[in-house]
This record gives structure tokens, sequence and C-alpha cells, in this order.
């Protein structure tokens, strides 16, 4: 349940995401803190796998019928007592290591046949070059002392350190456990996709970066109905034979509501899995970004990984609907809590769900996405790769917005009141096909329940491990560990982020409307060309990647109204459509001015309850608001308008200026909460030299800035909500500043120049 961290300047909000959440600092290999009597230790060559094994095993298809496969497992057979160098540290710590290596490696794992180690110990897996570590692992990480896997770390040389037990004497002595562990290395897993695009500036074959354009970040605006959902969705590492790749799933609730660690993924996500394999499959929770913005590298994702699990129940991929139900091993309900999760709820209707839905899953490895579809589900038979049971699967045509890919095997599909109705085992889709092959086939949860197509035994069925107490449930809500059974997600009932229209069209933006009130062609942009540039109308669809700054708040499209220019005032409307108001709802949308050479951009907003008569809620008829040259959230209370339909409208008023930007509009009662969340505490400047800011939302917080090497080099005691903190002394670099208030912390990345 260790995550790996590197000790140069990128992996430090990895802080987080340890079980010693309350130490002071990162647990290091002692032997990067006291020198060991011999550098020199014992260092195996494994033989790399040959490229026309690897060519093949790529060639394997990746959604359908199979995993997405990323590495193979090479036979080792390295113990404690037949391989390593064991030695002692100044210190009087002793310590057993052994270097790993296989040339072309992009990443390396060890796979235990036993992993059984002392109380008291820590096993350690880092680089040669020490740049990254993973660890510390401890005897609770695999209590039953059986198999286990560490990985991936990227590099093709690694070392595995295993420090004896520390015991102390009442009268202060200190001595070092000498009991030989049980570690016994059955194979080296050498990863040949390339993992980790974004902290390399490339795009990855797998993991971090490596999933394709079209798909979106799941904390991104459009995604804000699915917050609870989304928590209990995990990528999953899956070992096969001698095989290695990811999959997707999601914890799965009871009828009991008792937080049995119940994961629900796809049977052909390694159909032949043993025990010894599901003991070394891996679930990453939180793996995903903080917003709608790629993080930089995956030092910036507050993950945790559980290593192990147990098979309860399955239906085949071939001549049924394709289903695993696994159980973790080492994860308990303070587990679930420490990281957030629920357990999604289910249901197992026969009837195709109405009004649409999502899928959250881990395309190609990558960081949680969210894919959406608004038809109504068919009923559909599997066939190709593999031949499901008959009418065994939904068939789900995407709507624009994200689709599925390798990895994304096994994810959920949710319904509009966010309920689990079946999981994905293949299809068509992908970004760069035609809209009539964006379709996927995901098996019914209802056919999961109790079909004899997968089988009469208990083994082969959801029902009784989902409905332990045979009450005849057709739904099952999701379970939140930390406050019971949660109520339902209150979507937000309105959304709008510009990804489903037509790039460059003018004032086509169903179902909103336009209104173009000063009838003047407008300006275009100097040196750029672009379809419909000089549009006389009110707003078009803009594309990123065609100027300089013009770019979306998230995805890659957004509104845009161009200036007027010496015409006159833009009088430019943008209209939601008519939408019915409850206490609590509130108005948001971000907004921004392309330039401020020529000033900046001037806007109003205003409501009606007929589509006809407006009152301005922002901007007064005596004056307008000014967008700033960076997005900026503008959140309105609509508490009074509660129990009536309104119409909503952006006007853009701007007076021979440029360009006005506007993107992620929400009407609900979660409207804005991301942005709010994520403004609470400001921290400037950034990059900093002498002296730093901070802005709290309280007037009491402890401040720990923290350095590379994980260690507090200062602690400040805030007492107001403006904090002014000197740097004097410290190192060029990057900190991390660890904000702890009231029952939170919050943790922000500052650059010292």
């Amino acid at each position: 349940m260790k995550k790996t961290i590197s000790t140069i300047a990128l992996v430090l909000v990895v802080l987080l995401g340890f079980a010693q959440s309350n130490t002071k600092r990162i647990p290091l290999p002692p032997s990067f803190t006291h020198k060991a009597t011999s550098e020199e230790i014992d260092h195996i060559f494994v033989n790399p796998p040959s490229s026309e094994f690897i060519a093949e095993e790529i060639a394997e298809t990746e959604k359908n019928g199979t995993f997405y496969k990323i590495s193979t497992l090479i036979p080792v057979n390295s113990t404690v007592k037949n391989s390593g160098t064991w030695e002692k540290l100044d210190n009087g710590q002793l310590i057993w290591r052994l270097q790993l290596s296989s040339e072309g490696a992009k990443a390396a794992a060890l796979y235990f046949d036993k992993f059984d180690i002392p109380a008291g110990a820590a096993v350690y897996v880092y680089t040669s070059d020490r740049k990254i570590v993973d660890g510390p692992y401890y005897r609770s990480d695999n209590p039953d002392g059986e198999a286990y896997m560490i990985g991936n770390i990227l590099s093709d040389d690694i070392i595995i350190e295993y420090d004896a037990p520390m015991n102390k004497s009442l009268d202060g002595d200190i001595s070092y456990d000498n009991t030989t562990p049980i570690i016994n290395i059955g194979e080296f897993g050498y990863v040949y996709r390339d993992e980790g695009g974004f902290e390399r500036g490339t795009r990855a074959d797998v993991g971090l970066g490596a999933s394709q354009s079209c798909e979106v970040n799941v904390n991104c605006s459009v995604g804000s109905a699915w917050r609870i959902q989304q928590r209990g969705v995990v990528r999953i590492y899956v070992v096969e034979g001698s095989s290695g790749g990811y999959c997707t799933g999601t914890l799965i609730n009871n009828t009991s509501n008792d937080g049995t660690p119940y994961i629900l993924t796809a049977n052909h996500c390694g159909p032949s899995a043993s025990t010894w394999n599901f003991n070394q499959w891996t679930f990453r929770f939180n793996y995903e970004a903080s917003g709608c913005t790629n993080p930089s590298s995956e030092s910036a994702i507050n993950y945790r990984d559980f290593t192990g699990c147990t098979k309860v129940a399955e239906g085949s991929n071939n001549g049924g609907s394709d289903f695993y139900l696994l159980k973790l091993k080492n994860f308990t309900t303070q587990n679930a809590i420490e990281v957030n999760a629920i357990y999604n709820g289910w249901d197992r209707s026969t009837t195709a769900p109405t009004g649409g839905g999502a899928c959250i899953h881990h395309p190609s490895g990558d960081i949680k996405k969210i894919s959406f579809f608004t038809n109504t589900p068919s009923t559909s038979t599997y066939s190709g790769d593999m031949s499901g049971a008959t009418n065994a699967h939904w068939l789900i045509y995407w709507s624009g917005q994200g689709v599925t890919e390798g990895g994304s095997s096994g994810s959920p599909i949710f319904n509009k009141n966010g309920r689990v109705f079946g999981t994905l085992s293949g299809g068509a889709s992908s970004c760069n096909v035609p809209s009539s092959y964006k379709y996927d086939m995901y098996g019914k949860l209802s056919f999961h329940w109790d079909n004899s197509a997968n089988g009469s035994a208990n083994n082969k069925k959801l029902k009784p491990w989902l409905d332990p107490s045979n009450t005849g449930a057709t739904t099952c809500d999701y379970l939140d560990p930390a406050g019971g059974v949660a109520p339902q997600p209150i979507p937000n009932v309105f959304t709008y982020d510009f990804e489903s229209c037509t790039a460059w069209s003018v004032d086509n933006f169903s179902p909103c409307t336009t209104q173009d009130d000063d009838g003047y062609a407008t300006c275009g942009i100097g040196g750029i060309t672009f379809t419909n540039s000089g549009y006389t109308g009110s707003y078009i669809t803009f594309q990123n990647g065609t100027a300089d700054g013009f770019d979306a708040h998230g995805g890659t499209k957004f509104g845009c109204c161009m200036s007027a220019g010496s015409n006159g005032a833009n009088k430019d409307w943008f209209i939601t459509p008519a939408v019915s108001i409850t206490s609590g709802m509130k108005f948001s949308f971000w907004a921004r001015s392309a330039s401020n050479r020529y000033g900046l951009e001037q806007f109003k907003v205003a409501v009606s309850t007929n589509g006809q008569n407006f009152t301005y809620i922002a901007g007064p008829s005596s004056s307008s608001i000014s967008a700033p040259v960076v997005w900026t959230n503008y959140i309105y209370d609509l508490s009074q308008y509660a129990g009536q339909s309104v119409y909503i409208a952006i006007i853009c008023v701007s007076n021979d200026v440029f360009a006005f930007f506007i993107d992620d509009l929400e009407i609900g009662v979660n409207a804005g909460m991301e942005a709010a969340e994520s403004n609470n505490v400001n921290i400037y400047p950034n990059p900093a030299k002498n002296i730093v800011n901070v802005n709290l939302p309280v007037d009491n917080a402890q401040i720990d800035i923290v350095n590379v090497l994980g260690q507090i080099v200062k602690t400040v005691n805030a007492t107001s909500e403006n904090e002014t903190i000197s740097l004097e002394g410290m190192e060029r670099g990057m900190y991390i500043f660890s904000i702890k208030m009231q029952d939170k912390t919050i943790t922000k990345k500052v650059i010292v120049e």
C-alpha cells in the first residue's frame, strides 16, 4: 500500500500518499544516510526478451478479449539465501541488498513467490542512481507472507534492500535481528512499453499521458455530477501467467452495507490468473488529475496502491457475460476512509436505462477519465475475439465526450442515478473513428447476477455476494465508509463545455442560443487563418492550438466573442436553455480576456423567466465586469429564482477590444464547487525569491515547508489569514507547503529561485 517516491525535485507531493502521514519526513533507506561496509553488492543481469517477442505481445488486441499488456515476467529465482549481499552500516544496522538489471526495460518490478518479513523489518526498492525509491514495505503490507509484487519503477536497473528489525534492551543496548527473512524473488518484471509521458515531455505508450486526445479528465467540470462515483473506481495492474498489464474496476457495495472490499471488473482481465497471480494484482486509488489540466508529472498525484486479492466469482469471457468479482486482501474500512473511497451502488434491472450516463475508466493505464452516453443502450451479443452469451451485453454509443481504450476493460458504466449496470468487455470505439463506430459493449450486471450461462455455482454469480441476506433488491445505493450510506448524488442540472460543438461554427450551440444585437462583422487575428474569420454574429466555437493564448479552460474548445472593431461596442448574447431552479442552485462559468493590449473585455450576466425580459444580476446597465487575462471563475446565487424556470445570458459588451472567452458553464447546487475548493489557499509570488505570501481562508494554521528529501526545513504557525514568510537560507529548488487547517491539510508546490 505504498507508492513510488522520487528524491529528485518533482515528487514531493507523495508525502500524503504514505500510511505514516503523521511523520515529519519521508523514510529513506538506511543505506542512503549511513555508509555501508562495502558498496560492492551482488548484481544479477536478467536477459531481456527478444524484440520479436515484444512485438508479438503488443500486437495482441488490447480492449477486446485480453487486458492491456505492458510487461513480461522473466524467471530469476533469487532468494536471501542464494543471492544478494549482507552487510552492516556504520551505525550497526544490518541490511541485505541485491541489484537486478535488464537492458532496455522501460520500467522494472519484482514478483515474489514469498514475501515474509518479520515485524519491525522494512524493504525498499530503488534505482541504482537513488533517484526513485519505492517503499518502505512492512509486514502489515503482506501479513500472510505469500506472493507479492513491488514496482513498476522507471528504470532498467534496481536494487532491493532489506533492513533488519532493531531491538533495544532495558540497558539501552541496540541490536539487530539477524533472523533470515523469506524473500523469494520468482520473476523480474520487464516493462516494454514506455511509461510516464508527461514527466518526460512526450506522449507515453502506457500510464500517465498515454490515452488519446479526446479523453476527458474526470475532474473537468463536465464530470462534476460524478464526484461520488469516481471515488470508487481504481486502476488495476493485472498479472496472468508471465504477462502484466492494465484494466479498470470499481469497489462495489452489497445490500448489507458492511464494507466488504469487493472489486468488480472483467473476466478477460486475466481469465487464467492463478492464486499466485492474484496475490500480485495491484489496485491504485485516486490516480487522477486534481483538476481538468493534465499534471506535468506523477509526483503531482496523491494516489495510493494496495496489492493482493482473491477471486470470489466470475462469468467467463467466452459463453458468459465477462465479469470478475474480487476481494481485496489487505484493505480495511479505515483504508477506505484514508483514501476517500466509496463502494459504488448498482442496478440489476433488465430494462435499459434512459437519460444517459457515464463510464469512468483508466484508458491505456492513464489517469482517471470520464466518457458520456446520452442514447438508451440496446441489448446485444458480444462476438469476435471472444463470444459472449446471447443478449448478455449492453451496446453503448458515446456522445462525443470520451471513448474507451485498452486499459479501460472492466470499467463500470453508470446510469443517470449513479449506479453501475455493466462492465466493459470491448468494442470499436476510438477517438479517430467515425461516430457510427464509437460504440462499446458492457456485460450486463443483470446477467452477472444469476444467469446459468455463467454457471450455477455461487462462484459464478454476483447474487450471493452482493445480496448476502437474499433481500431480492434490484438496486443498491453506494456506501461511504466515512459516513454510512450517502444520499443520492445531486448532479448539476445543466453543464456546457463546448466540447461537442463543431470547431469554427458560429452561433451553433444547441441547446443554448445566441443573439447578435450589434450586427457588426468581427475582427480576425493578425497572421492567423481560421474558418469563419471575420464572421458576423455573436460567438464562435474556437479550437485550441490556433493562436497563442487561445486555449480552453478545460478540454479543447471554448466559446469566443471576437471584437466588433471600430464599428462600435459588442452586444453579443450567449443564452442557456430554460432551467428549473431549486433552493441553493448557482450559476458558474469561466471567462477571460484574450489579451490586455487593447484593454480588458467587458461583460454582464442577466436572468429571464420568459426568455425575453432580462434582469441583470452582474454588471447593471450603468457598468460592466472586466474579465482578467487568466481564466477566472464567476459564480452567482440563483436562490431568489427557486421554483421558477429561468434563462441565463452572458453578454459581451466590450468596445473595440479583442476577444472574450467563456467555457465550462454549470447550473446546480454543486456549480463552481471545484473552483471554490481549489481557490481556498493562494501562495504568491511563485516562483519566489526572498519572501512568499500565503493567503488562507482561516486565521489559524500550521505551515510546514518540506524539501526534496521530505525534511521539514521550516514551520510557521500562522495567526492571520495573510502570512508573509521569509525564504532566507533556503536553497533553490522545489518545496511543498503543507498547510494544516483545522481538520484538513492542503499542499501547494512552490519554486524557490
